[in-house]
C-alpha cells in the first residue's frame, strides 16, 4: 500500500478531511495544526533539521501534496470520497471535469441522462491518473474569471479582466505555455537533483568499499606485524639459546680445567706430605752418618716439589655477558616499523610532492629559522613571522630532498570595519549582505567598499641581499558562502573574495574594479543568460568566465566554495575554485605595498550572501585540496 505523506513535525498522516498541509522551503511538508500552533513562532523540520521563523516566512498550502493525498484516497480509501453534487452523503464514483463534481452513482446517472452535460467527459475515480482530478484556479478579485493567464512581470496568475486592467502594460502569456516552460525547468531541476543523488550513492558506495578495503588492510597489516614480530621473537629465542649454550661450553671447560688442576695439587701434596713425614722420621731417628748420608737425596727431592709450587690464589671466573649495544638496540626496536594512511605524515618519504602536516603551530621562530637551513631544505630560504594562535603550516614536498612550508594563517573578519550601510559581520564571524540592525557611522569604517576586511594585514617581505634569497612562505585560506537569488538582475556583483593593496581597500564599491587587486568575482552574466558565473580580476581587469556557478532564477541556493593561495615572497597568486577542483588562475605580480584580504558582498534586495572565512587549523586539508594548492605554487 502506498503509503500516505505525513507532517514533518508531528509525524501523524495527512487524510483528506484532516488539516491542510503548508509547504516549508525545504520541500517538506507541515500540517496547519502545526504551523498555528508553533512555539515562538518557529517550525524546526525534523526530516532535515532546518528552522523556519514564521514571522519572516509565509508559508502556502502545499497544493500538490493535497492532490497527493486525494488521489492516494481514492485509490485506497474510496469510501472517503463522497458525492459534492447533492451532498446526500453517498460515495463518489465519478469525476466531472468541465462541472468539477464529485459524482455518486446516482448522480452519474442523471448526469448523463441530462441534455446539457451527457456529452461532458466522465472519469471513473479508482482508474483516474495522478493530477488528472483538479479544478481550474478562479481569480479572487473577478469571481467567477478563472485565471488563464501568466504575468511574467509579476509572476503571478491573472484572469482576463485582471489583463486588461492593472496588467494591461506587462508582459502577459498563456498560462499552459508558461506552465509549459515552467515545467521544463523543473524537470531539469530534478535531473540535476536526480544526478548530485547519483553522485552522492556512488561516493557513498565508493565509502563503504574503501571501509572494506580498510578493514581488510588492516587484517593483512595485523597479521604481517604478528609474522614480523613473531620472527623476532624467534630469532631472539635462538640468539638467547646460542649465548647459553656457548656460556654452558664454556663453564663446562673451565670446570673440567680446573678439575684437572686440582687432582694435579692434590696428588703433589700427597707427594709433599709424604717427603714430609719421612724428613721428620729422619731427623728423629737418623744418627750423623745418616745425616750425611741422606742429605743429597733430600735436597733434590725438596728441590723437585718446590719447582712445582701452586699459584698463592686461583684466578676469579673470567665470564661475562657483554650487552653493548643493548640501549642502541631497544632505541631501535622502540622505533621500529610505522602505521601509514594516505598522505600522513609517515608516508612524506615515500610519496613525494604531497603536503604533510607537521601537527605544529609556528611559535618558536628560531626553531623554523632552523629548520630552514636543513640538508632537505637546503634551496628553501623560510624564515617564518609570528602568527595567531590557532595558524598551522604543513610541509610541501617539492622534489628529491627540498621541502617548501606552507602557512594557513588565522584570519577574521574586522567586525569594525565593516561597512553596515551594506553589510555586517555576524557574533559567528559570517559576512552578511544586509544592514545591522544598529549602523555604525565611525570614520574608521569602510565607506565605499561593500564588504569587509581582514584583521591583519599581509606585509611584504624585507628586501632580499645578493647572498641570501628572498624569503617565502607561501598562505593559504578559504571562504564557504552560502548564496540565495532573490530577484537576480544583470550586471551585479554577488560576492569577492580576493587581496588589494593596504591604501586602495577603500577607493571604491568593489574590489575588482580598483588597482593593485586581485580577486575571485561571482556575478551576474551578460554573455550567459540566466547563471551566476565566476571571473578571476586583476586590478580592473576581467579575466575569463567560468560559466554556470549556479542558477540566477529567484529562490535558488546553493553553496560556493573558493581558496586564496598567496606567496607574497615571490609574488605569485592563485585563486581555486573548490566545487569545480581547478585552480582558476595563477598570477605573477610585483607587489609594492602590504596586502589585505578582503570579503565582498552583493545588493542585498538582489541576492543573499552569508560569508565565513575558513583558516588557520579550522580547514581540512584533503588530498585533493593538497594538489590543487602544489599547482597552484608550480
Amino acid at each position: 500500500m502506498d503509503a500516505f505523506p505525513k507532517c514533518s513535525v508531528c509525524h501523524q498522516q495527512f487524510t483528506l478531511k484532516g488539516p491542510d498541509p503548508y509547504l516549508l522551503p525545504c520541500l517538506h511538508a507541515v500540517c496547519e495544526i502545526c504551523v498555528t500552533s508553533a512555539a515562538g513562532g518557529v517550525i524546526q523540520c525534523s526530516t532535515c533539521q532546518r528552522q523556519v521563523n514564521l514571522t519572516d516566512t509565509s508559508l502556502q498550502k502545499d497544493a500538490v501534496r493535497q492532490k497527493e493525498i486525494f488521489h492516494l484516497t481514492a485509490k485506497h480509501r474510496p469510501t472517503e470520497l463522497l458525492c459534492t453534487h447533492e451532498d446526500d452523503g453517498n460515495q463518489a464514483v465519478c469525476w466531472c471535469q468541465e462541472c468539477e463534481e464529485l459524482l455518486c452513482e446516482y448522480c452519474q446517472n442523471m448526469h448523463n441522462s441530462f441534455k446539457a452535460t451527457r456529452r461532458h467527459v466522465v472519469e471513473t475515480i479508482v482508474d483516474a491518473a495522478p493530477g488528472s482530478i483538479h479544478t481550474k484556479p478562479i481569480c479572487k478579485l473577478h469571481i467567477p474569471y478563472p485565471l488563464e493567464y501568466f504575468d511574467k512581470n509579476c509572476n503571478i496568475l491573472i484572469c482576463a479582466t485582471c489583463r486588461l486592467g492593472d496588467h494591461a502594460e506587462h508582459d502577459v502569456g498563456d498560462v499552459g505555455e508558461a506552465a509549459d516552460a515552467a515545467k521544463g525547468r523543473i524537470e531539469q531541476h530534478e535531473k540535476n537533483v536526480t544526478a548530485h543523488h547519483t553522485a552522492h550513492k556512488a561516493y557513498v558506495k565508493n565509502i563503504s568499499k574503501v571501509q572494506n578495503d580498510i578493514e581488510k588492510t588492516s587484517s593483512a597489516l595485523k597479521e604481517d606485524i604478528h609474522q614480523t614480530f613473531h620472527s623476532l621473537r624467534t630469532q631472539l629465542d635462538q640468539r638467547e639459546e646460542e649465548l647459553i649454550s656457548e656460556l654452558e661450553n664454556q663453564t663446562r671447560q673451565e670446570l673440567s680445567d680446573l678439575h684437572t688442576e686440582q687432582v694435579t695439587s692434590e696428588g703433589e701434596g700427597e707427594r709433599c706430605k709424604w717427603t714430609s713425614d719421612y724428613i721428620k722420621t729422619v731427623l728423629r731417628y737418623a744418627s750423623n752418618s745418616d745425616f750425611l748420608t741422606l742429605e743429597g737425596s733430600i735436597q733434590d727431592r725438596t728441590k723437585t716439589h718446590l719447582g712445582s709450587l701452586p699459584p698463592e690464589r686461583h684466578r676469579t671466573p673470567a665470564a661475562k655477558f657483554n650487552t653493548r649495544g643493548l640501549d642502541k638496540l631497544k632505541s631501535d626496536i622502540s622505533a621500529f616499523g610505522s602505521i601509514y594512511g594516505h598522505g600522513s605524515a609517515s608516508d612524506k618519504h615515500t610519496h613525494t610532492g604531497y603536503l604533510t602536516d607537521k601537527d605544529t603551530h609556528l611559535t618558536d621562530t628560531k626553531n623554523a629559522h632552523k629548520q630552514s637551513k636543513s640538508p632537505e631544505a637546503v634551496n628553501e630560504s623560510t624564515p617564518l613571522t609570528e602568527f595567531d594562535a590557532g595558524s598551522k603550516t604543513y610541509s610541501l614536498v617539492t622534489g628529491p630532498g627540498t621541502t617548501l612550508t606552507l602557512l594557513c594563517p588565522q584570519l577574521q573578519l574586522d567586525a569594525a570595519r565593516a561597512n553596515t550601510d551594506m553589510c555586517h559581520v555576524t557574533t559567528d564571524g559570517e559576512l552578511v549582505n544586509s544592514p545591522p540592525a544598529k549602523q555604525h557611522r565611525d570614520s574608521s569604517r569602510l565607506r565605499k567598499y561593500r564588504g569587509a576586511r581582514a584583521s591583519t594585514c599581509i606585509p611584504l617581505p624585507p628586501s632580499p641581499s645578493t647572498v641570501i634569497p628572498a624569503p617565502h612562505t607561501p598562505q593559504y585560506w578559504e571562504t564557504h558562502s552560502r548564496v540565495g537569488v532573490v530577484s537576480g538582475g544583470l550586471g551585479w556583483v554577488v560576492l569577492e573574495v580576493g587581496v588589494v593593496g593596504e591604501s586602495q581597500v577603500d577607493s571604491g564599491w568593489y574590489v575588482y574594479l580598483q588597482q593593485s587587486s586581485w580577486c575571485v568575482c561571482v556575478g551576474s552574466c551578460d554573455t550567459h543568460l540566466g547563471s551566476l558565473c565566476t571571473r578571476v580580476c586583476q586590478q580592473g581587469k576581467k579575466g575569463k568566465c567560468y560559466s554556470n556557478t549556479m542558477s540566477n532564477t529567484r529562490g535558488t541556493l546553493d553553496t560556493l566554495h573558493y581558496g586564496v593561495v598567496l606567496d607574497v615572497g615571490r609574488g605569485r597568486l592563485a585563486f581555486i575554485d573548490l566545487d569545480r577542483e581547478v585552480v582558476l588562475a595563477k598570477v605573477d605580480v610585483e607587489l609594492r605595498e602590504s596586502l589585505l584580504p578582503v570579503f565582498g558582498a552583493g545588493w542585498p534586495g538582489l541576492y543573499t550572501v552569508n560569508m565565513k572565512v575558513i583558516s588557520g587549523a579550522d580547514i581540512t586539508m584533503t588530498d585533493t585540496k593538497k594538489a590543487l594548492i602544489r599547482d597552484a605554487l608550480n
